[in-house]
């Protein structure tokens, strides 16, 4: 025999159903009614242990629904529309508010960064963690010149295909195109750990592959036409040019030289962490031919040589070499055009090799010893001495070598430096 089940009694409370699924006991509590209702397409239930307080939810329940009801009614037929179909487009996969919300951040109306800011953002970064000037002024160009293009645009409305297409319009292939994905990624990153996107698009951009290319060091001829053309009309950038081509240092490390590092009696130059890109000191012997490029320019204290990439690169591309250009009494409109070579490497007729000095010194002083090891601590190498045996070998035989460390200034083209009156 089937056994009976037992009626549901229900409740209707401003338009909303109450199920009592246990009655209230005469004391009060012990029950369980059940708040029931369709809302934003979604079934909604509640339960309560008294019959009052679920009509008391019903009510603030119908409220919601009836305010819901109004703001829809203000939308005209075209825009609730839009709301349709969007929401059929959706598919239950996202509301169409988080779907707006994303739109309105990909299109910069919802106070996103822009590139712009974040370029700045993160160079401004750099500068905290102390990257070096020289590192500091190539993430800066290659950020000016993102920022030229898509300096406007929110960081988050860029994708990968935005960034590999405009490294493609550039023009940039190997070397140059690694380059600039490898600080747009850092960049990018940035912007993760900061929150202001929530992924990176450079991530997606694959480094490129490239053949091994050997480094380029400069003729003996080159170094010596280019030092000899220092003394005689640019002193000031010997000293710099000096410490990079006859011992190694880097740019950064030898325009932060101070004379009280360059000890002439043990024959050493102190690198100090402040100025060595990996930020660890270390001793550079210093040979004769570097001691003797140095000598006439030595003082107790005070910076040696060049001390900016401004100033390095005023002497070796812009300034007038040569005898001084006079022109005093003569009308400017009847001078003559100033046709003295523009910068050092002109006057010396050599071309600039990127790293060149420092590839240089690497190249000779390994040719001459054939000590991989004991160049790439010269150098502060900080990967495995093998690398540098197997970018280096064979670049020059050994009597280049001799001849490299043979080049001595002319010595009646050198401007002598009262060494009394510098350290005084």
């Amino acid at each position: 025999m089937k056994s009976k089940r037992r009626k549901i009694k229900t409740y209707d409370h401003a338009g909303i159903s109450i199920r009592e699924l246990r009655p209230e006991l005469p004391e009060g509590g012990g029950g369980y009614f059940q708040v029931d209702t369709m809302r934003t397409g979604k079934r909604e239930r509640k339960g309560f242990d008294t019959l009052a307080k679920a009509k008391t939810h019903a009510a603030i329940l119908s409220t919601k629904i009836g305010n819901e009801g109004a703001n829809a009614l203000s939308l005209d037929p075209a825009q609730r529309q839009d709301a349709v179909e969007a929401l059929a487009i959706l598919d239950g996969k996202a509301s169409l508010t988080a779907a707006a919300k994303l739109w309105a951040r990909h299109n910069g109306i919802a106070g996103g960064v822009t590139v712009a800011e974040l370029g700045r953002r993160w160079l401004a970064s750099l500068k905290v963690q102390g990257c070096r000037p020289s590192t500091l002024r190539e993430r800066e160009h290659k950020v000016g010149r993102l920022a030229a293009d898509m300096g406007k645009r929110p960081v988050v409305s860029l994708t990968r295909d935005d960034i590999a297409g405009w490294l493609t319009a550039k023009g940039g292939t190997g070397a140059t195109w690694d380059g600039y994905r490898r600080a747009f990624n850092a960049m990018f990153n940035h912007a993760v750990r900061e929150r202001m996107a929530e992924s990176n698009p450079v991530a997606g951009i694959r480094a490129v592959r490239m053949d091994e290319k050997l480094p380029t060091p400069f003729t003996v001829a080159a170094v010596q036409s280019l030092m000899r053309t220092a003394a005689e009309w640019t002193p000031a950038i010997v000293p710099t040019l000096a410490v990079q081509f006859f011992a190694g240092l880097r740019p950064g490390e030898a325009m932060g030289l101070d004379w009280s590092a360059v000890d002439f009696k043990a024959k050493t130059i102190r690198v100090m962490p402040e100025t060595s890109k990996v930020r660890r000191t270390r001793i550079v012997p210093m040979n004769q031919t570097l001691i003797d490029w140095l000598t006439p320019y030595r003082k107790a204290r005070g910076k040696v040589g060049i001390q900016t990439q401004n100033q390095f690169d005023y002497a070796i591309y812009r300034k007038p070499i040569g005898p001084a250009y006079e022109q005093e009494g003569i009308p400017i409109a009847e001078r003559e055009p100033d046709k003295r070579p523009k910068g050092l490497l002109a006057a010396a007729g050599v071309d600039w090799i990127q790293d060149g000095p420092r590839k240089t010194f690497a190249t000779m002083h390994f040719a001459m010893g054939g000590d991989a090891g004991k160049t790439a601590a010269i150098l502060g190498h900080s990967g495995d001495a093998g690398i540098l045996y197997k970018h280096y070998r064979g670049l020059v035989i050994k009597a280049d070598a001799r001849r490299f460390f043979a080049i001595r200034p002319a010595t009646d083209k050198v401007v002598k430096v009262n060494f009394k009156r510098a350290t005084a």
